[in-house]
């Protein structure tokens, strides 16, 4: 019997591979309320991530808890996720709040993830909906959310993973791409994840922002194979805006990733702007 978490079933915030994440109340205060079923959580180490982590630009976890069927978690609740400020104008769910300047946007999410990494993490599970609008206090905060497919690094600042991974192939680097490509879609994604594919996908996400909702890599069928290729189609819009994050955003999106620049350098290059 959960004692702690209050659940309101009729408000149902959103559904992931994993579960349901629903509005609710903890301590009276109001959160988000993750339900996994047991046989689903397979490991702790998205909790340890998050419990690990305290940053701004990184979304709280406030309890943990279990009964006989669910794991539980009240974490921060925020207004928005990226995605829904790119909604269709008649779409009730379309976020039309106040936003960050564009540097800020991109500059917060970069502390977030270098604070990721300093911490001994690897983020892994990028795409939109996982980066959440938060406005408090009378300015708005961009947080990464959904930890669990976050792993602890090694020593090389890399780590294994053998899970079915449900995530889209729109937001992976070209080197993980590759692999999957050449496994069949019933196998485990076996490889290793690194912080500069992290680089990578956060790259996209700062592109998808600043193109207003389009894919740096195109349409959608073509986005993993224009990736692997290296042809960031939509991204000569940036450059052609003479935006200066578009320098930094290709030093993210080398297809090389031992060229990629570092989260502590992306904040440092977003800083000096």
């Amino acid at each position: 019997m959960v004692n702690s978490i209050s659940i309101d079933r009729c408000k149902l915030i959103g559904q992931g591979c994993y579960g349901f994440v629903f509005e609710g109340t903890w301590k009276g205060k109001k959160v988000a309320v993750k339900r996994i079923q047991i046989e689903n959580v397979e490991n702790n180490q998205g909790e340890e991530a998050l419990q690990n982590l305290c940053h701004p630009n990184v979304v709280k976890l406030y309890h943990v808890e279990s009964d006989s069927d669910f794991r539980i978690y009240a974490l921060e609740l925020c207004q928005a996720s990226l995605d829904q400020k790119f909604l269709d104008e008649t779409n009730p769910k379309k976020y039309c709040g106040l936003m960050p300047p564009e540097k800020e946007v991109c500059l917060q999410l970069a502390k977030g993830l270098a604070h990721i990494h300093e911490k001994g993490f690897i983020y892994w599970d990028f795409k939109p909906q996982n980066v959440l609008i938060h406005p408090t206090g009378g300015k708005v905060l961009m947080k990464w959310a959904d930890f669990g497919l976050s792993k602890p690094g090694n020593e090389r600042g890399s780590y294994s993973t053998t899970e079915h991974n449900k995530r889209p192939d729109d937001w992976f680097a070209p080197e993980i791409l590759i692999i999957k490509e050449n496994l069949d879609r019933t196998t485990p994604l076996r490889q290793e994840g690194t912080v500069k594919s992290d680089i990578f996908s956060a790259g996209l996400i700062f592109g998808y922002y600043l193109l207003k909702g389009r894919h740096p890599y195109g349409s959608q069928f073509y986005i993993p194979t224009n990736i692997v290729n290296n042809k960031p189609v939509n991204l000569k819009a940036i450059e052609e805006q003479q935006q200066p994050m578009w320098a930094i955003i290709m030093e993210m999106l080398k297809n090389n990733p031992n060229e990629r620049i570092s989260s502590a350098d992306v904040v440092k290059r977003i800083t000096n702007i």
